[in-house]
């Protein structure tokens, strides 16, 4: 079954219900879809000879939920997504009203997820930037060695460049030079193919003058050499001590250990993007109009949501002049 929801093919051939969905998608569905079997094969190991369709009934996924309790209900939500996804692909045909109720009835305990998680820990994205050129140049001159003020200089780099251009990490860990990355005399130029992309759109911008000069340093004598300690030759932007890429998780852990040491905030790579919308939402209701290019999104949701944010913001510098004005005037 699952391999044939994910079929390729040509024009006119019989392509799976799946198959326009990228590799990370798929594989996603599949964690998801392999949870649910695990599940079965412990609890109710009968229905596994059942068809995958006839097996998904609201009564087991129910049972299912149970034993997932323990997780949040965004978590819950997510499991149960994947389940009815897979197999209302696999059988369009039958009545999954039942499964797609208890799906909204999880969507709406999960809300928008646990935001306690990011009290405190959005900073502006002018902090970021400030805390990211900060490090790669006067905490990178006064580094020990040249390995650390190396170090220093890249993470810097990209601290100040998620600040301005907040990439998903899997796009930012996966620029590679001359393709994703443009270096020209006059310009630098990030382009992401759609295969980099949640929107599954392109997205292109130009690197900002006030740190296209860190990044150019870092390009230019930074990275030849860390990759000449290690031997190595590939066209991946970021690099380790050795010269070999970056992962993501490496990336992702290293940028907030930075920042964490810069600010006192631990702030996760994925944070950069919230930073972005609150930066715009706060300066004015008409800048969240720029969330949706910024971040790529394919939709205006996210930029609605703090355009009404900003509005809110707004009211409330109104209603604290009108408060400051009316004690002016009692003195």
């Amino acid at each position: 079954m699952w391999l044939n929801l994910q079929k390729s093919g040509g024009p006119l051939d019989d392509r799976g219900a799946l198959s326009h969905l990228r590799a990370t998608s798929l594989n996603t569905l599949e964690l998801r879809y392999g949870r649910w079997l695990r599940w079965l094969e412990t609890t109710d190991p009968d229905a596994c000879a059942l068809p995958p369709t006839v097996r998904a009934t609201i009564e087991r996924l129910s049972a299912w939920l149970g034993d997932l309790s323990h997780t949040k209900p965004m978590t819950r939500l997510m499991f149960i997504d994947g389940v009815i996804r897979i197999l209302s692909a696999a059988d369009p045909g039958k009545d999954w009203s039942a499964q797609r109720k208890l799906k909204a009835g999880l969507k709406r305990d999960a809300g928008r997820g646990d935001r306690d998680r990011k009290l405190g820990r959005i900073l502006s994205s002018g902090v970021l930037l400030r805390a990211g050129i900060t490090l790669a140049t006067k905490h990178a001159e006064a580094a020990g060695t040249p390995l650390e003020a190396m170090k220093r200089l890249r993470d810097g780099t990209m601290i100040a460049m998620l600040a301005l251009m907040p990439m998903r990490r899997r796009a930012f860990a996966g620029l590679r030079i001359g393709t994703s990355l443009i270096v020209s005399g006059e310009t630098i130029i990030v382009a992401l193919p759609d295969a980099l992309t949640k929107s599954g759109q392109p997205w292109e911008a130009e690197v900002p003058d006030v740190i296209a000069p860190l990044l150019r340093r870092y390009i230019r004598e930074v990275r030849p050499a860390l990759m000449q300690r290690g031997g190595t030759k590939h066209d991946f932007l970021w690099v380790g001590k050795k010269g070999a890429p970056l992962e993501m998780s490496y990336l992702s852990s290293r940028i907030a250990q930075q920042i964490r040491h810069l600010t006192g905030v631990r702030v996760p790579m994925h944070f950069f993007r919230d930073a972005a919308a609150t930066t715009l939402a706060r300066h004015s209701p008409e800048s969240a109009r720029l969330i949706r290019p910024i971040l790529a999104h394919s939709s205006f949701g996210t930029a609605e949501r703090h355009y009404i944010h900003a509005q809110t913001i707004e009211a409330g510098r109104d209603y604290a002049a009108l408060i400051k004005k009316k004690r002016k005037a009692l003195r």
